[in-house]
């Protein structure tokens, strides 16, 4: 299977803009689109299974009513015929960086990485006659993605790449989404439910609402919010989230507040202040003692320290 690499998204208002062929380029060949763009918006558009990353800030895809933020630490994974809308909204450069796979390619790297050897040496050619679905959500970076990721950049940073490298890490990229998604099935069957159906509605939906929350932290979020966009009660909501995740929706929203707010503290030399309100609190003494409590220094203390051991460790 060939790979394309698109480094310049197309301009869907230019005239000479086909949406034809610009979509059969993927149902043809795998394509990874990479490229850095800021304040770019693109209209609801067709997609093949694809893994969306953004580095150096964030992208945010719409989809069945919900945005979806990715960022340095999290990639989202679309279905075939997913309709989306994506959005760039920042004044710096943001790295966007998706990786398309036909269907053909998705039915054999299925086929193989799940059938017996004996079976795939007498049959290769047989393929599965039913769709490959994936858990769409936010999934964290882990190291093995990631090393794939990092290899795949090298790879095409060259004008004269090698298709064959490029090709062998789709295959092990793919290979190794299949087993994360193993691994959901099998985490969305720990739900407590008498009908398998019913365990991995309730995993989708439970997903939503937490996915809702890590990209929506610096708005009010609260229950009743969350229950509209994952169609459950608020009670429901917040007994299986619990049960599930291990913590409340409340409790959630503050960590990923308090992260978010952690790494501004350490990384860069914006305002105590504007970093509050950028992590969705309004009060400044709310915020610096919720940082305190998790942290056990304030947010200014924090990143002296913070800056002390970088220097410590540079020198």
């Amino acid at each position: 299977m060939s790979v394309k690499v698109i480094k310049k998204f197309p301009d869907v208002e230019d005239f000479t803009y086909n949406y034809r062929e610009w979509n059969r380029q993927f149902i043809e060949h795998n394509v990874i689109l990479n490229g850095r763009y800021s304040q770019l918006y693109y209209p609801a558009h067709w997609t093949t299974l694809s893994l969306k990353f953004a580095f150096g800030g964030c992208e945010e895809y719409i989809f069945d009513k919900m945005r979806y933020r990715v960022d340095d630490n999290t990639y989202l994974i679309l279905n075939r015929d997913t309709i989306y809308e994506s959005l760039i909204d920042s004044d710096k450069q943001v790295e966007s960086f998706t990786l398309n796979f036909t269907s053909g390619f998705v039915d054999e790297v299925f086929y193989s990485s799940f059938n017996r050897d004996d079976y795939l040496l007498s049959y290769p050619e047989l393929r599965d006659r039913y769709p490959v679905n994936f858990f769409q959500k936010l999934y964290p970076h882990d190291s093995v993605i990631m090393k794939h990721i990092h290899s795949l950049k090298r790879l095409i940073s060259s004008q004269e790449y090698e298709q064959a490298g490029v090709n062998e890490i789709m295959h092990l990229i793919l290979e190794h989404i299949f087993r994360l998604q193993l691994n959901a099935s099998i985490e969305a069957d720990t739900i407590s439910s008498a009908k398998r159906s019913t365990r991995y509605e309730l995993y989708k939906r439970l997903n939503v609402a937490k996915d809702f929350i890590h990209s929506n932290y610096r708005e009010a979020v609260d229950l009743e919010k969350l229950s509209l966009v994952s169609c459950m009660c608020p009670h429901h909501l917040l007994r299986k989230f619990k049960s599930h995740f291990g913590t409340t929706p409340h409790q959630y929203l503050t960590s990923v507040r308090l992260e978010n707010a952690k790494k501004q503290v350490e990384s860069t030399g914006i305002p105590i202040t504007e970093i509050c309100f950028n992590a969705g609190y309004e009060s400044l003494s709310s915020f610096s003692e919720l940082f305190k409590k998790h942290y056990r220094n304030s947010p200014e203390t924090h990143r002296k320290l913070h800056r002390k051991k970088v220097n410590f460790q540079i020198a």
